[in-house]
C-alpha cells in the first residue's frame, strides 16, 4: 500500500504516543497493585501464591457524637459515682441574740432654733445670729441660756450679761461706742426666743 508523504509524520505521532502510554502503564502498574481502597474488604492470603499482596480495610474515625458522649460507668463503679454530699466548714452559729443599738433622734427646728435630745433625754437647742457686730452661737437647756460662741468682727469687742438663768444678752459694741448689736435670748413661755437688736449708729 503507498502511504502519502504527508501521513507519515501523522503515523510516527500516533506510534510515539501508543509507546509512551504502554512505557507509562507499565511503570505504573506496580504502584497501582499495592494502593488501597478505603472500602476495600480484608482477602485472607493464598497459602499457594506468597507473591499475592493481601489487603486491609482502614475503618473511618469514630463520630463526633460518639467521641463526645462519656462511658457509661459500669456496676463495679456506681460507689464511685456516687456524689458526696459536700460539708460546710466553719465558725458554730450562736444563739445569742444580735446586740441592740442606742437609737438617735434627728434634730428638728422649732422656730430657728436646732433642736436635738441630749443624752438623758433633755432637749438642748441651738441657735446661731448674724450680725454686723459680730456672730452668736446661743445655747438653751433646760430653761438655762448659755452662749457657745461669741467672735466680734474687727473694730468691735463683745460682752455678756445675764441676770437670770433663763435669759442672757450678747453685747457686740463699736471702739468708739457709736453703735452697739445686742443678741437677746431667752426662755419664755415654755420655748425659746431670740433676736438681735441695733442701738446707735
Amino acid at each position: 500500500m503507498r502511504v502519502e508523504k504527508g501521513a507519515v509524520p501523522v503515523l510516527l505521532w500516533c506510534l510515539a504516543t501508543t509507546a509512551s502510554i504502554g512505557v507509562a502503564t507499565l511503570a505504573l502498574r506496580p504502584v497501582l497493585r499495592t494502593a488501597v481502597p478505603q472500602d476495600s474488604i480484608p482477602v485472607a492470603a493464598d497459602d499457594s501464591r506468597n507473591d499475592r499482596p493481601v489487603t486491609t480495610q482502614t475503618l473511618p474515625p469514630p463520630s463526633a457524637a460518639a467521641a463526645s458522649k462519656p462511658p457509661t460507668p459500669s456496676a463495679g463503679d456506681t460507689k464511685s459515682a456516687t456524689s458526696i454530699p459536700a460539708t460546710t466548714t466553719g465558725a458554730k452559729t450562736t444563739g445569742a441574740a444580735p446586740t441592740t443599738q442606742k437609737t438617735t433622734t434627728p434634730p428638728r427646728v422649732v422656730d430657728g432654733w436646732t433642736v436635738a435630745p441630749g443624752d438623758d433625754g433633755v432637749d438642748v437647742y441651738l441657735r446661731s445670729f448674724r450680725s454686723d457686730g459680730g456672730d452668736a452661737v446661743m445655747r438653751i437647756r433646760a430653761e438655762v441660756v448659755s452662749v457657745v460662741t461669741a467672735t466680734p468682727r474687727q473694730g468691735y469687742s463683745v460682752s455678756q450679761a445675764q441676770t437670770e438663768p433663763s435669759r442672757m444678752v450678747v453685747q457686740f459694741v463699736n471702739g468708739n461706742g457709736g453703735a452697739a448689736y445686742l443678741v437677746d435670748c431667752m426662755w419664755w413661755q415654755g420655748a425659746p426666743h431670740g433676736e438681735v437688736t441695733k442701738i446707735g449708729g
